[in-house]
């Protein structure tokens, strides 16, 4: 009965140890998602964890791109995105997002606002900035 004990004691250790080991790198890995500028799909922890899968869906426009996260205060406490550099097309991520039954709402100073089923979150925006030729696509989950 001893060694049952024991082995107990011994599971239950290696479970907290577990638990707070995953809290910390989960900590980790939210804090170098947020602070880089960006990340490349290559890195793959950060990939899987936070991009969203309409983000991580969405046609490659351009060879040269990158991914963002953020969590933020307020109604919006996600954000996902892709950056595409040296474009300013958007027809095949407009294309993209009417598959996915996503309706263009209005045009605002973020962008062009679409959204699914008249719902106003999540949505999705697409900027684009043509002196640069930088395109945004940018998921504002709740």
């Amino acid at each position: 009965m001893k060694w049952l004990k024991w082995a107990l004691m011994l599971l239950l250790a290696v479970l907290v140890i577990n638990v707070v080991d995953f809290f910390y790198i989960n900590t980790s890995l939210i804090n170098k998602a947020e602070r880089n500028p960006g990340f490349k799909q290559s890195e793959r922890r950060l990939y899987h964890l936070f991009v969203d899968e309409d983000i991580k869906n969405a046609p490659r426009i351009t060879d040269d791109y990158y991914f963002r996260f953020r969590r933020m205060d307020g109604p919006s406490p996600e954000i996902s995105g892709i950056v595409f550099n040296g474009t300013t097309e958007t027809a095949a991520l407009e294309k993209y997002l009417t598959a996915l039954g996503y309706q263009h709402v209005s045009d605002d100073e973020i962008g062009q606002r679409w959204e699914k089923d008249g719902r106003t979150a999540p949505n999705i925006y697409i900027w684009r900035d043509t002196e640069s030729s930088i395109i945004f696509l940018t998921k504002y989950s709740l």
